[in-house]
């Protein structure tokens, strides 16, 4: 007698809880897809066809979350030779210190919440404050955990990550590297696209339950199931050793690691106190508690290789600058092939002493991120000599030099780049969040029909809900209304956020040094660049090119403002109004960037070390070239409380 449909749901649902609580089924997993999906054809409107693998599907990828618990993330040291520095600072004395190190795993961060022993939701790291709902996909996650023994309210965090041996036999081609592979895997709207590209999970964090020991928090984390990396951690036993000779442990811990045997992508390594409490205790180098003062991340040295110069892609930038982008012959660096690399500005280029293509180069990739060029280290050949290009690689008008002869420009306005440049520019200043380059030139772009695009500046941006017919259609229904729900996300900013936001003549945060003399839009209009001329760092070609500009924008300023309106800044007081200020070193309660707000909202301004300094705010656990070039100027050193008195 053949079973009823209700007796095969009931088969696969105990089947699906089998895998997600111990790793094994009665039947295997071609077995499985096959059932489902005939049991799903029978069936579909089924409750269990809402659940998958043994996990109750309410959640929606993509939706974001906050974090109940910040997910920061280390200070880092590029090298030991740095991290003896630091710990001579941080830990002069080393009486009952015990440390541990492992490994710095280059994968995407999770957080795992479960209650009761189930769990609830996955979400990814994001900003440290707010992530993205992955849940639907990290079901799929080997090592992710549906039940575990703890009953209690705790999170799990870890990394998700790719194993390398299987990415680079099986996967390598589309993705450069299994970093980027997991993100891409994870980030799928599919979530058996994710099943099918093999992740896992390694967990390396508890929140929401005190331990002593970061060990006894490892032993938790394996007594809950998990995947940790306690067959890399090494103890170090600080007492009455130097920094020297921890510095040294640390080096010789790293030289011992076996990069190309791990399953797992490293960057660098973690040096953690043992005692967690010790390690609170001294608090964190932010005010958001993302960065703990007592634990620091080691990278390795950062991978360098000669390669060759084959080529300069002639790029616009923003406001119509001329940027070269070298091209080079493909380099092996960090796991990743390096074929370009931004070479900035012919400034730049002259510095390198670049003249010639075929030149050779070396190149790094700074934070095992970004390709840089660090110096020419051979030249080209003479007949091939690079060629600043004469009109503009997009709108083909003709480039003009400055007066420097350092800068070519494009000073067509309607020029596509300096059009999805500034678009951009706008809403990342404000602080409108996706609405990315993609979207922009899609928005920018002429049909093949030759129409005039739908977006052709900044203010248009605003208008594109008269558009919605055909936009849904190009985007996407839902897509188009959150690019919609994003650009009405942020109504009103301060003047000085809004000028920051125009880009106009390279002007950035001294847009407040503006607004200081001229509080409203019709006081700016007025503005004439011998006014401007006396704020520091205004000379006399800057101040030109931000009145001239202005001027320029005039018509365009008016647009936008019927969307977006400028509030006044209301001083907390004016008792350092006139006084300057610099700060060096790291603060936590406030954090640096509170205190130069505090500096702003009380009347004063923030500055480098020069002789009109009113004082320099130390961190009185470190030294450095500020403090020393103060003390040479004469200039008053205070510590934060200190500073924090002035303004009560």
């Amino acid at each position: 007698m053949s079973k009823s449909i209700e007796e095969r749901i009931e088969f696969l649902e105990k089947c699906a809880n089998l895998y997600e609580t111990s790793g094994n089924s009665s039947i295997t997993d071609a077995e499985y897809d096959r059932e489902f999906a005939a049991c799903q054809k029978i069936d579909p409107d089924n409750p269990f066809f809402s659940k998958v693998g043994g996990w109750d599907e309410e959640h929606i990828y993509g939706t974001p979350f906050t974090h109940k618990y910040s997910m920061g993330s280390l200070n880092k040291d590029p090298n030991p030779e740095e991290f003896e520095k630091w710990f001579a600072k941080t830990h002069p004395d080393t009486h009952d210190l015990i440390a541990i190190l492992d490994l710095k795993v280059d994968g995407c961060s999770l957080c795992l919440h479960y209650e009761n022993g189930k769990i609830v939701r996955v979400v990814t790291r994001g900003d440290g404050k707010i992530g993205i709902d992955v849940t639907p996909n990290a079901k799929y996650i080997n090592g992710v955990k549906k039940s575990i023994k703890e009953k209690g309210s705790v999170e799990i965090k870890g990394e998700c990550y790719k194993d390398r041996k299987d990415f680079y036999e099986n996967w390598v081609g589309d993705y450069e590297n299994p970093r980027n592979f997991t993100s891409g895997s994870l980030n799928q709207k599919d979530p058996l696209v994710t099943k099918e590209r093999g992740l896992s999970f390694v967990a390396y964090e508890v929140r929401g339950k005190e331990f002593a020991t970061e060990t006894r928090k490892v032993l938790f984390l394996e007594e809950q199931g998990f995947e940790t990396l306690q067959k890399y951690v090494a103890r170090i036993e600080c007492r009455g050793r130097t920094a020297q000779d921890v510095a040294r442990a640390v080096r010789k811990y790293m030289d011992k690691i076996d990069r190309s045997n791990l399953p797992f992508t490293i960057d660098g390594i973690v040096f953690k106190l043992n005692d967690i409490k010790v390690a609170e205790a001294m608090g964190t180098t932010d005010s958001e508690g993302r960065r703990p003062k007592a634990n620091r991340a080691v990278k390795f040295p950062t991978a360098q290789k000669e390669t060759v110069l084959e080529g300069i892609e002639w790029s616009i930038g923003r406001t119509g600058s001329l940027t070269p982008v070298g091209l080079l012959k493909p380099v092996r660096l960090a796991e990743t092939t390096v074929q370009r690399v931004s070479l900035h500005n012919l400034k730049e280029l002259k510095r390198l002493g670049i003249t010639h293509y075929g030149c050779m180069v070396l190149v790094e990739k700074a934070g095992d991120i970004i390709p840089k060029v660090i110096r020419k280290t051979q030249d080209g050949p003479e007949t091939d000599k690079i060629k600043v290009s004469k009109y503009c690689p997009l709108c083909k008008t003709e480039m003009q030099w400055d007066n420097t002869k350092t800068t070519v420009w494009c000073h067509n306005k309607a020029c596509p780049a300096v059009i999805n440049g500034s678009i951009e520019h706008w809403f990342k200043k404000i602080g409108v969040k996706g609405i990315g380059e993609g979207i922009i030139k899609k928005l920018t772009a002429k049909s093949c029909q030759e129409l005039d695009p739908f977006v052709s500046s900044i203010s248009e941006m605003y208008l594109l809900a008269d558009h919605e017919e055909e936009l849904s259609e190009e985007f996407g229904r839902k897509a188009f209304s959150n690019i919609l729900k994003s650009i009405d996300s942020v109504k009103e900013v301060t003047l000085a956020k809004f000028i920051e936001a125009l880009g106009i003549g390279k002007v950035g945060t001294t847009a407040k040094d503006i607004t200081a003399i001229a509080p409203t839009v019709k006081d700016i209009d007025a503005l004439k660049v011998s006014d401007l001329v006396k704020i520091d760092g205004f000379a006399q070609t800057k101040a030109e090119s931000f009145v001239n500009g202005w001027k320029d924008m005039r018509g365009e300023i008016d647009n936008i403002l019927n969307y977006v309106s400028v509030t006044e800044v209301n001083l907390a007081s004016n008792k350092l109004e006139g006084k300057k200020f610099c700060f060096t070193g790291s603060f936590s309660n406030p954090s640096r960037g509170e205190m130069e707000q505090m500096v702003e909202d009380n009347g004063g301004k923030k500055s480098s070390v020069s002789k009109n300094l009113t004082a320099l705010v130390w961190d009185e656990a470190i030294s450095g070239s500020k403090i020393d070039k103060a003390k040479e100027l004469g200039i008053t050193i205070i510590a934060q409380k200190e500073f924090l008195e002035m303004i009560k």
